[in-house]
């Protein structure tokens, strides 16, 4: 495979391994790079570049691209290559289809923790903590992971706002209270829907921060704006089946930044969780009484 060559090749050039680390770097833009354009970014000829390409089983350039692109939408799972889009075979067993969802699992956190900006989760777990209020944002099936994210902050007696309709997020009241600190969380995929743009626009006309999670690598001007951004490498195309690595991805760079939270604050969080407990368990045993009485009348 040619990722894997790429990571494990040791017999390279000081030259190769300097267009390789670009490649690693960069692989989406090469494909659309062509061979002069990318010999100029890494201050290499454009014979070296066909020469590695060669020396990587490919027969030149365009077809180290083409290769280089297929696998870029799979992931490599039992020595086979599987789709990210469409990760099911035709006339599959049960057995396994639970298998192939179960490795995708696993690669896509291998490559989530294998990219972590550390650095970024601990800036974006201190602003969430330090917040007198949270305002949570996301579309679709982003919607799902802030609600999820959402519920966790109560857990934890964190004052968190998510509206989930379309124009209840994109509409706030102009006041704003300089005494009460806010920030936002933002979960979008691809960064390009009017919804997107309006929050965006929303909380710079009140002077919010936001705190950027995406999957898009070109999110201009909107990570220039951001506080902190978030990105994950998406596999996926338009055309999938459903945002298995996205989602896995995404939800897991949210439970990082929550369990980093939960340590800021630890002891307050222990008591805190005692006490949301205490309050289900007394809500319980009250309807289950009330419930009770109701039967027997």
């Amino acid at each position: 495979m040619i990722i894997e060559q790429l990571v494990g090749n040791k017999k390279l050039t000081k030259i190769e391994e300097q267009v390789i680390q670009f490649i690693q770097d960069y692989p989406r833009a090469v494909i659309n790079l062509s061979l002069e354009q990318l010999s100029k970014q890494c201050f290499v000829s454009q014979a070296s570049i066909i020469r590695l390409c060669k020396k990587l089983g490919t027969k030149g350039f365009a077809d180290f691209k083409i290769q280089l692109a297929s696998e870029l939408s799979s992931f490599a799972l039992d020595g086979k290559q599987i789709s990210v889009d469409i990760p099911i075979p035709p006339n599959e067993s049960c057995e396994n289809i639970a298998k192939i969802f179960y490795n995708l699992s696993v690669k896509t956190l291998e490559h989530t923790f294998n990219t972590i900006n550390f650095n970024e989760i601990e800036e974006a777990a201190k602003l969430l903590t330090e917040a007198d209020t949270v305002y949570l944002y996301g579309r679709g099936e982003s919607l799902i992971l802030a609600e999820d994210f959402h519920y966790k902050l109560i857990r934890l007696g964190i004052h968190s706002s998510l509206e989930t309709l379309n124009g209840f997020q994109e509409a706030r009241s102009s006041y704003t209270n300089s005494k009460i600190n806010e920030v936002a969380l933002i979960i979008s995929q691809y960064c390009n829907s009017n919804q997107f743009h309006y929050v965006v626009d929303e909380l710079m006309s009140n002077n919010i921060p936001f705190i950027l999670l995406t999957a898009t690598q070109k999110t201009w001007p909107y990570d220039h704006f951001a506080k902190v951004t978030l990105r994950i490498n998406c596999l996926e195309s338009r055309h999938k089946m459903g945002s298995f690595t996205s989602r896995t991805a995404m939800l897991y760079l949210l439970d990082c930044i929550f369990g980093q939270m939960f340590s800021l604050n630890y002891e307050q969080n222990i008591t805190n969780l005692a006490r949301f407990s205490q309050r289900k368990i007394e809500r319980d045993y009250y309807y289950r009484n009330t419930h009770s009485t109701d039967n027997s009348d």
